[in-house]
C-alpha cells in the first residue's frame, strides 16, 4: 500500500439509477501504489432497510454491512462521519440539498446539471467558500484521459478553432416509455436540453475556452435556440434542441468580432432505435461523430457517446502535416478508460482535493470547474430563455 494513500470515505445521498453506475466505478479495486481509494461508509434513502440492503447487494458495493443506511437525508448530513457526499437526485432537488449539505460544512460532488440555473449555482459556490469546503459538479467527462488530452495536448496545437459541432442524442424515450418517468416529468427537470444539453454544450465550451489563452478578451454567447417537444406528451417536455453559441472579441471601440462559432443538438427521441437496454443505446455506433473541432490547422472529431471518449480522430491540413501531393494526414488518437465507465476519475479529483486540505489551515473553500460550470449554465439559462423551455418557477428559486 502507498505510505501516502487516502482513503476518501463518501456518503451516498439518494439510491437512484446514476448512483447505481457511480458507486461500483468508484468502489473499484485499485492497485496498492494508488494515492487515492473510495470506500462508500453512508447512504441515505426514502426506502426501508430492505430496499437499502437489495440496492447494495444489487450493485455489489463492498462491505455493504457495515455501511450506515440512513432514512432521513437530513441527519445522514448532520451527524455521519464522512468525507465527500455524493448528490443524485433529480435537478430541481439540487439547490436544497447542497445547500444543506454546504451548511453542514460538507465536501460535495453533485451530478450535472449542478441546479437548476446559474444564479442557483452561483450562491453554492459563495457558500461553499464561505464554509471552508469543496464543491464540484459531476462532469465527468472533463476529467477522462481523451478530454484532457485534447484540452491539453491537441488544443495548443491545431490552431485557432472556428467552428465547433457537439451533439448528443440517443433514444433515451421509448413508445413503451411511461409517462411517469423522470425524463418526462417537467417537475422532476426532465427535458433533453438539461440532461443532454449539459454534456453537449461542455464540448462546445472545452473547444471554444478550453486554453487559458483563448478566453483573453473574448465572450462566448447563446445567439440562437429553438426547441421541439417530445410529441404526444404533456407539459411540453423538450426534445430535439438546437443551439448557436457565438464567440466575439471585444474590440476597442466596444465593437464585437466574431471569432467562432458552435452549433449544439439534443434529442431524447433520435436517432437509432430505442429497443436495447438503455445502456446499449448509449453505446450504440452511429453514422456520423458527436463532435467535431474545426480549427486553421486541423479537426479533431470524436464518436459517439460524446460523455465517455476513448478516441480522437485528427485531420492534419496545415503545411507542415501535407504530405507530397498536399494531402491532409490522418492521425487517430486512442484514449481508453483504465478501467469501470472511467466515473472514478473525477471522485479522484475532488479526492485529491479534500486530501490536501486535510489538516491544512485553509478557511475559505473552493470549488472545482468553477468558472465552466458556470458558463455552461448560463447558456442553458439563456437557451431556455430564447426556445420558450418553461419550468415551474418553484424550481428556479434561489
Amino acid at each position: 500500500m502507498s505510505q501516502n494513500q487516502f482513503t476518501c470515505r463518501w456518503a451516498a445521498l439518494s439510491l437512484s439509477n446514476i448512483a447505481s453506475v457511480f458507486l461500483p466505478d468508484v468502489l473499484l479495486p485499485r492497485e496498492a501504489s494508488s494515492s487515492i481509494k473510495h470506500e462508500l461508509v453512508s447512504v441515505s434513502t426514502t426506502g426501508g432497510a430492505s430496499r437499502a440492503a437489495d440496492w447494495l447487494a444489487e450493485n455489489k458495493i463492498p462491505n455493504a454491512d457495515s455501511i450506515t443506511v440512513y432514512h432521513s437525508w437530513e441527519e445522514m448530513l448532520e451527524k455521519g462521519d464522512f468525507d465527500v457526499v455524493y448528490i443524485s437526485t433529480p435537478h430541481p432537488l439540487h439547490y436544497a440539498h447542497v445547500q444543506k449539505a454546504l451548511r453542514c460544512k460538507r465536501n460535495v460532488l453533485v451530478e450535472k446539471p449542478a441546479t437548476m440555473n446559474r444564479t442557483q449555482f452561483t450562491q453554492l459556490c459563495q457558500l461553499a467558500k464561505d464554509q471552508g469546503v469543496v464543491l464540484m459538479e459531476a462532469m465527468w467527462t472533463r476529467y477522462l484521459p481523451a478530454t484532457l488530452y485534447l484540452q491539453n495536448e491537441l488544443l495548443p496545437r491545431i490552431g485557432d478553432v472556428k467552428r465547433v459541432y457537439a451533439e448528443f442524442s440517443f433514444p433515451i424515450v421509448s413508445p413503451d416509455l411511461s409517462h411517469e418517468s423522470r425524463f418526462l416529468d417537467k417537475a422532476a427537470g426532465a427535458g433533453s436540453l438539461l440532461d443532454q444539453g449539459v454534456y453537449a454544450l461542455t464540448w462546445a465550451d472545452l473547444a471554444l475556452n478550453g486554453l487559458p489563452s483563448s478566453q483573453e478578451g473574448t465572450k462566448t454567447e447563446v445567439v440562437h435556440a429553438l426547441s421541439m417537444p417530445v410529441p404526444g406528451v404533456k407539459g411540453e417536455v423538450d426534445d430535439i434542441n438546437t443551439v448557436i453559441l457565438a464567440k466575439s472579441q471585444n474590440g476597442d471601440s466596444g465593437s464585437k468580432h466574431s471569432e467562432a462559432v458552435a452549433i449544439v443538438t439534443t434529442s431524447m427521441t433520435l436517432p437509432g432505435s430505442s429497443k436495447p437496454a438503455f445502456y446499449q443505446r448509449l453505446q450504440a455506433k452511429k453514422a456520423s461523430p458527436a463532435v467535431r473541432i474545426e480549427a486553421t490547422k486541423a479537426s479533431v472529431s470524436i464518436p459517439f457517446p460524446p460523455i465517455r471518449p476513448q478516441e480522437l480522430h485528427v485531420q492534419w491540413y496545415d503545411e507542415e502535416h501535407l504530405d507530397g501531393n498536399g494531402i491532409e494526414t490522418e492521425e487517430v488518437v486512442k484514449m481508453p478508460v483504465e478501467r469501470g465507465w472511467g466515473i472514478w476519475y473525477q471522485a479522484d479529483v475532488i479526492a485529491e482535493r479534500v486530501a490536501r486540505r486535510k489538516g491544512a489551515s485553509q478557511s475559505i473553500g473552493e470549488v472545482i470547474g468553477e468558472e465552466e460550470s458556470k458558463r455552461v449554465l448560463g447558456w442553458m439559462d439563456r437557451a431556455r430563455e430564447m426556445a420558450g423551455i418553461v419550468y415551474d418557477a418553484t424550481l428556479e428559486e434561489a
